[in-house]
């Protein structure tokens, strides 16, 4: 509960201009819901089908004005006001119905007024929790925000205020019954229930209406902006597919899952922290995203407040630290991706086949390693060089790249010193890092080219052209070969026109089919507590592999090296560009094609 506080009071100017922002509409309605406008210049909105719906329920409630806030299906804000002649006694009398469009009064969100429209009914943090498929702590914070946006020293006196100004919302959130006693809570049934209004004679008899169930609104932080939107793309259109498919079968238990997208550029911590908290102004039963190239903490304790889901592709370690360490901090947060320090293992255990195999064998087994300096984004992470190392491989050269990454004479000047056997360049964006293999090869060392990640985005593929051929590149969650992942692929190019890539389109596929499993387990599907223990048990096969996310960091685990349970990790795939087609070469089990030395290896690196 709020404790009483001394605060500045509300701002009168403010509400002013709330109230009268623009030309209301003005309209009379009859007992057959016939409207007559009464002015000439003002809100369209005022014979809208909804209004005409209230005018014709408010003869049903004893009280001579009934005033709110309605908030379009375009998201406009419009204050409403009803009134009946205080001398009816039949209610068979005209309404007169006032509509003008508004401001949000006081600076508040929409979740601060579904908040505050529930207080007005005394309901308790916990209730309304409930209500707004949120938790006891989201709603705690939203109630601090509008107490002091309102300067009102507690919730009993916000409610009052909330009430003598007609700052509650219709219809009421969640459809809640405890604001019976109230005006706003009396129409709002009576709209809910179209045969309990009273019958008058000539009135058309109004249609049933059909039930809709809420839907399961995922919200999608996407990094549509920047120079990685071309990735951002692929994550969107695999989680539509998948919201497609599950709304073909039904939906989870006859609701409908929604996508609600949040662009954001993921190199920028400003375009982040806005998506973030746009987050906070709307009804989301969970929310998806993919890797952030900024302090991803900040994020993430964002996210812990809102206090429902937050499951990402990303590979971070940091994340699965903080997870692990602070779990009733970060309890809510989901790794899809297993941690990125599998990638060192990944490229020894496949030096290692391909030896074995007599098709590379590195004559000096050195190697030289180029990051971009970013937040948690280290190929050598902690003890990544000692494993080099213990393997009997030596690190001849690591450099950090800065954005805008068009800058490689470093990186080729090493390669001339010291021309290692192979060189593992880092996550960079796709058009920098094709704008590279066009350079390397024109002045090709006899060095392997080993990507992590960026090859995975078709952009790369498309930019780099023939020169990407031979290139090998890895990732630690990527679509395997199989016929699951040829099926998702072929569903994607129907849907979308285009071949999907080998990462953040399957990994946006398979996100919202694990939530949608974890939902299918569930009585009430959507209940934040309620989700976060399902999508720890939970386990789902997905095109990018098994996904068990219970395990220490909520981070899905590598196969072999973290759970040599095929069923519950994913194998981190090692492809190659063979034909203009990037092809799974390594593990053995996921490969689809052979290793090919690339066209510039030559001497004694074969």
């Amino acid at each position: 509960m709020t404790g009483e506080r001394s605060r500045r009071g509300p701002d009168v100017s403010e509400n002013a201009r709330w109230a009268h922002p623009a030309r209301p509409g003005v309209a009379r309605f009859d007992a057959a819901g016939h409207g007559e406008r009464l002015d000439v210049l003002g809100c369209d909105l005022v014979l809208h089908d909804r209004v005409r719906r209230w005018a014709a329920s408010m003869r049903g409630v004893p009280r001579p004005a009934v005033s709110f806030v309605w908030i379009t299906d375009e998201r406009e804000w419009v204050r409403v006001d009803l009134a009946v002649p205080p001398t009816a006694e039949d209610r068979t009398v005209d309404v007169t119905a006032a509509v003008r469009r508004c401001d949000p009064p006081y600076g508040l969100t929409v979740r601060e007024l579904d908040v505050l429209t529930l207080l007005a009914g005394g309901l308790t943090n916990n209730s309304v929790a409930h209500y707004l498929g949120t938790s006891p702590r989201t709603v705690g914070k939203q109630v601090e925000s509008l107490l002091d946006k309102l300067g009102q020293p507690g919730r009993g006196a916000a409610a009052a205020f909330a009430v003598d100004s007609g700052l509650l919302r219709l219809p009421v959130p969640g459809g809640c019954a405890e604001l019976s006693a109230l005006g706003v809570g009396m129409l709002d049934a009576l709209d809910r229930r179209p045969a309990a209004l009273p019958r008058f004679a000539g009135a058309p008899r109004p249609a049933p209406r059909r039930f809709v169930p809420r839907p399961l609104t995922v919200g999608l932080l996407a990094p549509l902006l920047g120079s990685y939107g071309a990735d951002g793309e692929e994550l969107l259109r695999g989680a539509e597919l998948a919201v497609a498919e599950v709304n073909v079968r039904g939906g989870v238990s006859g609701r409908p899952m929604r996508l609600a997208t949040f662009p954001l550029d993921n190199q920028d911590a400003g375009s982040v922290d806005s998506a973030f908290r746009e987050v906070a102004d709307h009804d989301l039963s969970a929310m998806v995203g993919a890797y952030l190239l900024v302090d991803e903490r900040a994020s993430y304790e964002r996210a812990s407040e809102y206090g429902i889901p937050y499951l990402n592709v990303g590979s971070s370690d940091l994340q699965a630290t903080w997870v692990a360490s602070e779990p009733s901090v970060f309890g809510n947060v989901f790794q899809a991706g297993p941690r990125r320090s599998n990638y060192v293992r990944g490229f020894l255990r496949f030096a290692a086949q391909t030896g074995e195999q007599g098709l590379w064998r590195p004559a000096r087994r050195t190697i030289g390693v180029v990051e971009p300096r970013v937040a948690d984004g280290e190929i050598l992470p902690e003890r990544g060089a000692e494993l080099l190392e213990a393997a009997g491989w030596r690190v001849e050269f690591r450099i950090r790249t800065e954005a805008p990454y068009d800058d490689w004479s470093d990186v080729f000047g090493q390669l001339r010193r010291t021309t290692p056997d192979a060189l593992l360049l880092g996550n960079h964006p796709p058009a920098a890092m094709a704008a590279f293999q066009r350079a390397f090869v024109r002045d090709a060392s006899p060095t392997l080219v080993y990507n992590v990640y960026t090859p995975s985005v078709p952009a790369y593929l498309a930019e780099a052209g023939e020169a990407a051929e031979g290139v090998v590149w890895a990732s630690v969650t990527g679509r395997y070969g199989d016929a699951r992942g040829a099926r998702f692929a072929r569903d994607y190019a129907r849907l979308h026109d285009r071949e999907p890539g080998h990462g953040l389109a399957g990994a946006g596929y398979d996100q919202i089919q694990v939530l949608a499993r974890a939902w299918s387990t569930l009585t009430t599907p959507g209940r934040p507590a309620e989700t976060v223990a399902a999508l720890r048990s939970v386990v789902h096969r997905g095109v990018n592999g098994a996904y068990f996310l219970g395990a220490a960091g909520q981070t899905n685990a590598a196969f072999p090296d973290e759970n040599p349970d095929p069923s519950l990790s994913q194998a981190p795939l090692v492809y190659q560009v063979q034909g203009g087609r990037s092809r799974a070469v390594h593990p053995s089990p996921y490969a689809e094609a052979s290793f090919r030395p690339p066209p510039w290896l030559r001497g004694p690196s074969l």
